[in-house]
């Protein structure tokens, strides 16, 4: 359990760190000048913002899984190199989320709690500490539209069945598929900033 369980508290970490990252620009009243160093253009001035930590966490991932499966000598029946794979694509979707919470939600005095929530549900819906099978339909469904839980399946999966990617893709598929709303959602994001109505809000 100790693979999925760091995942299920770095995702916190990371949406924490993400949504900090952005509100703190509009809290402090610099958003103004971060979406004009972009050029007006949100789509830069996110990726860029997010750029580092990216690189940060995505680090963070690899030495995790060194130090589990490598250190640790925990087995593993499948290609570390595509489980680092997985864990970086566990990161970008997980920071598309916040994205995109943070978009409906831009005060800094509630999206905190909002994502620590959000965080902890996911940890109840991973499937690691009970399985999604046993759960009543709908917590099931809900389970997929969170990042960790086709994380949690897809590296299992691979871990300890050596599944392949025909077996894996719909799962890898599905982390990439959360950045589409992040970026859907921007417009809206460009808008707030520019509103400036959540500027200093205690």
């Amino acid at each position: 359990l100790g693979q999925p369980f760091f995942f299920v508290l770095f995702q916190i970490l990371v949406l924490l760190a993400t949504v900090y990252a952005i509100g703190s620009e509009i809290k402090f009243g610099t958003a103004e000048e971060w979406l004009r160093t972009a050029r007006g253009d949100i789509f830069a001035a996110v990726g860029g913002k997010l750029l580092p930590y990216t690189v940060i966490f995505g680090i963070m991932a690899v030495a995790a899984n060194f130090v589990l499966f490598s250190l640790a000598r925990i087995p593993y029946q499948c290609s570390l190199g595509v489980l680092i794979f997985t864990a970086l694509l566990f990161v970008v979707s997980t920071q598309a989320v916040a994205v995109f919470i943070f978009s409906l939600f831009p005060a800094m005095s509630i999206i905190i709690s909002i994502v620590s929530m959000v965080g902890s549900l996911e940890a109840s819906l991973s499937g690691v500490t009970f399985p999604i099978a046993s759960m009543y339909p709908v917590f099931g469904y809900m389970a997929l539209l969170l990042p960790v839980r086709h994380f949690t399946a897809a590296s299992q999966s691979m871990l300890y069945g050596n599944a392949g990617l025909g077996y894996t893709w719909k799962s890898m598929a599905a982390l990439m598929l959360f950045v589409l709303p992040a970026i859907a959602i921007m417009p809206r994001l460009k808008r707030t900033v520019q509103s400036r109505r959540y500027e200093n809000i205690e």
